[in-house]
């Protein structure tokens, strides 16, 4: 580590705007790894704070959210990092292989 102390405001302002950059960078990279994870039309699952656990599908990939549709048509905007699957069956695919028959 370096010495802080011996840093000018403007310098110490530099870094730490450097810093935020970064921080956001490496945030953004692990979201972007967990977005991969999910598919549209997988089942998945979350327990927000303070709730149940919820269950639902993926029904679209947003910037820094996954929208999943639960049981009762309400959507939710979750962070890739706080979904789990449900078993590994994709909805969209189990559809198509019915219909393919």
């Amino acid at each position: 580590m370096f010495d802080l102390s011996k840093l000018t405001k403007t310098e110490l302002l530099l870094l730490n705007r450097q810093i935020v950059e970064k921080l956001k960078q490496l945030e953004y990279q692990q979201t972007y790894k967990s977005m991969n994870d999910f598919t549209i039309g997988d089942k998945v699952f979350f327990t927000p704070p303070g709730e149940k656990k919820v269950k639902g599908i993926v029904i679209k990939k947003n910037r820094k959210t996954i929208s999943v549709l639960d049981d009762s048509s309400h959507q939710w905007n979750v962070p890739p990092l706080h979904l789990k699957h449900e078993g590994s069956e994709n909805v969209i695919e189990a559809d198509w292989k019915v219909i393919q028959k």
